[in-house]
């Protein structure tokens, strides 16, 4: 009879380590779920920025050309020395 008291106690710490073992897996899994969808937010953000550095490059490309220069110092508003600039009535 003492015997089974012992397995009694056995059986409850091996219900317990299951238990527990289950709630790791648990929380393992929740931890992978999370990083994979943190590694795909990184991998978008990773993207959205080469296209913005393709793009300044493309503009430190066409930055050498003395018309596009041009276009961009008309844009802001600078003339030439012997032009006049106009302001258009609002």
């Amino acid at each position: 009879m003492r015997g089974r008291g012992v397995y009694k106690i056995l059986y409850v710490v091996f219900a317990l380590g299951t238990a527990h073992l289950l709630m790791l897996c648990g929380v393992e899994a929740q931890r992978w779920l999370a990083q994979k969808q943190e590694l795909k937010l990184v991998e978008a953000q990773t993207k959205a920025l080469a296209r913005e550095v393709a793009g300044m490059r493309e503009e430190l490309r066409r930055a050498d050309d003395p018309a596009y220069m041009e276009e961009m110092a008309r844009s802001l508003g600078y003339v030439y020395p012997n032009e006049e600039l106009y302001a258009k009535p609002r």
